[in-house]
């Protein structure tokens, strides 16, 4: 069970409308978790005196909306006003807090593109690729076509996560929109090696054979995939499987089975995190 949260203030009567991000919010605590999710995509144009009179009027929190006032006076940043709201109500805990406050103040400044790029940019960095997804295909949808640089970069984000789900069909289709958007090396080494573990080998060894662009690349892919074997080599994980192997050689089934169950969950568990929300695959 949740633990239960001691409201702060009164419930509005009236609500108070989020334009920004189409939420309209009864209570300071519905205010909180509004910020703390969406911090990348709010500044100073949402925090006003309006703002300030409904915590004041409509929750009773005279003293927080007087505070606010005072801000507003002194022309402060957003991540003070909110900070100073998430402080007062404490819904949020201080490492929530302050990282609102982070996010806001490296967004000073950004535009609406920009802030959604960076919390879809967030979003994948903490793993949560289903919202992350969802942001980067929100953002293809409204960007402009002419900003085609940042289209290749949501179109590269999109096809690590594909590749991190062993998806790397759809991995190479996204690396060739990036590679088509800003035609870069690295761009096209991408697709290359997204192609190469999609394809049988047979199959991949034709698609080079027949693409000229694809050959001349095809040795430096081989390279940094030569590269990426011998860090493997020296990884915990490589020394982890070579203990599992000790294990089974030395007919030790007890350990083996038991390590070789519990590796077996957790991939499990961290492979549905990647691909599902709420319990349902990402279609």
């Amino acid at each position: 069970m949740s633990k239960l949260i001691l409201c702060t203030g009164a419930y509005a009567q009236e609500p108070y409308d989020m334009k920004k991000i189409g939420r309209k919010v009864h209570s300071v605590e519905e205010l909180c978790f509004c910020i703390s999710q969406n911090a990348f995509m709010l500044d100073m144009d949402d925090f006003d005196a309006g703002m300030a009179d409904w915590i004041s009027g409509q929750c009773g929190l005279k003293k927080l909306g007087a505070d606010l006032q005072e801000l507003l006076r002194r022309k402060c940043s957003a991540a003070a006003f909110a900070g100073t709201i998430l402080e007062y109500v404490r819904y949020n805990t201080e490492e929530e807090i302050h990282t609102v406050e982070e996010i806001m103040r490296s967004n000073a400044g950004m535009n609406i593109y920009e802030k959604k790029m960076a919390r879809a940019d967030y979003l994948l960095k903490s793993g949560k690729y289903h919202h992350a997804f969802e942001e980067y295909d929100e953002l293809l949808r409204i960007l402009p076509e002419i900003d085609r640089e940042m289209r290749a970069r949501i179109e590269h984000n999109k096809g690590c996560m594909y590749a991190g789900m062993f998806d790397y069909e759809s991995a190479a289709a996204m690396f060739k929109c990036e590679y088509a958007d800003d035609p870069t090396e690295d761009a096209y080494l991408c697709y290359l090696a997204a192609m190469r573990m999609n394809l049988p080998e047979r199959d991949y060894v034709a698609f080079i054979g027949t693409d000229k662009e694809a050959y001349s690349f095809s040795m430096k892919l081989e390279q940094k995939m030569n590269q990426a074997v011998e860090l493997y080599d020296v990884s915990d994980e490589k020394h982890f499987l070579d203990t599992l192997t000790a294990c089974r050689t030395e007919n030790n089934a007890g350990e083996y089975y038991s390590r070789l169950g519990e590796t077996a969950v957790r991939m499990k568990e961290e492979y549905r995190d990647l691909v599902t929300d709420n319990g349902e695959k990402r279609r």
